[in-house]
């Protein structure tokens, strides 16, 4: 089964940037300068983490674009190398904002005790391409059906990751307690796959087509399909307590954001350009046929709201857990 790639520019897509990019500028106070900007912020310095991941394409754009300076913030960006790096650096203020970081992960800390956070930009939707089960030829693995007693790579194990996968294999009809996940970092995944220490990966982009190009791994199904479409899958986060202190900085840091995040939903081109600037794994033909998920320009509770029910179905969070606390409005 291949999934088609998708070109994802339409005159939707190209309207919705033009509605984003007025409504922060109204939020922003208009045509403010970037002097006038920075003298009501509480600080004008931000240290942002990002993962090397195409959910943050939206921030490096955003950089890029001068939409930051436009704010009148100095935005620094600094790379986590992995997911696992994230919370410890926000908590113990090495960063400012996490960029690109999971949702799971987050509110699972969250429900833990630590944080508290604050959602301030809903990063990333999949689509079906952007979030897939891939495995070699050899295997004759082409459906779920075949995946019944294989091993499965994960990043990690009790995540987001495992908690789609089930989902999506339910919905084909195979009990994902017939699969064993195995936990292979992200970045080698497609050597694990080629080695056959696993017998399919569960990738997200770039590694997806990284998988596909460097040892011929085809998609066996999408994990992002029927009740997990469009599912959220990462945002960025900042501890309650820093956006208590520097309300008026998190605010202009979400209005360049809405631009940053309406050009990458709206012009493949530019997404096309920036990734490779900041996955140095990823060279210009990769990144001309990536897949590229939804990137929102707003955050929608009820949308967020998706990943704590089927977090509570699995079990990852109590029943009580509440996403509303955590949105930064």
């Amino acid at each position: 089964m291949r999934f088609p790639r998708a070109g994802r520019v339409s005159l939707a897509a190209v309207g919705s940037i033009a509605v984003a990019l007025a409504a922060a500028a109204c939020s922003s106070g208009g045509s403010t300068t970037p002097a006038t900007a920075a003298a009501h912020q509480e600080t004008t310095n931000i240290v942002v983490g990002a993962l090397p991941v195409v959910d943050t394409a939206g921030l490096y754009l955003a950089q890029q674009q001068g939409y930051f300076k436009q704010e009148g913030l100095n935005v620094t960006i600094s790379p986590i190398a992995a997911s696992p790096d994230a919370i410890p650096e926000i908590v113990h203020g090495q960063v400012d904002i996490v960029a690109g970081a999971n949702y799971v992960s987050f509110f699972q800390a969250q429900a833990a005790g630590k944080g508290p956070f604050k959602v301030l930009v809903d990063g990333t939707s999949c689509s079906t391409d952007t979030f897939e089960i891939l495995a070699l030829p050899s295997s004759h693995i082409t459906s779920a059906a075949g995946l019944a007693g294989k091993t499965i790579a994960v990043d990690t194990k009790n995540n987001i990751q495992t908690m789609l996968t089930n989902t999506a294999l339910q919905t084909a009809g195979v009990d994902p307690k017939t699969v064993t996940y195995v936990p292979v970092p992200f970045p080698d995944m497609a050597t694990a796959l080629a080695e056959h220490r696993v017998d399919a990966i569960s990738a997200v982009e770039p590694f997806i087509t990284s998988a596909e190009l460097s040892n011929g791994a085809q998609p066996v199904m999408s994990i992002c399909t029927g009740p997990t479409s469009n599912f959220p899958i990462s945002g960025y986060f900042a501890l309650q307590s820093w956006t208590q202190k520097h309300p008026n900085t998190a605010h202009a840091f979400q209005a360049a954001m809405a631009k940053g995040q309406a050009l990458a939903d709206a012009s493949r081109a530019d997404v096309e350009q920036i990734l490779p600037t900041y996955i140095k794994s990823l060279n210009p033909d990769q990144s001309a046929v990536v897949n590229l998920g939804q990137f929102p320009t707003s955050l929608n509770e009820t949308h967020l709201n998706r990943v704590v029910s089927l977090m509570q179905t699995d079990g990852l969070v109590g029943p009580n857990f509440s996403v509303a606390p955590l949105l930064f409005h």
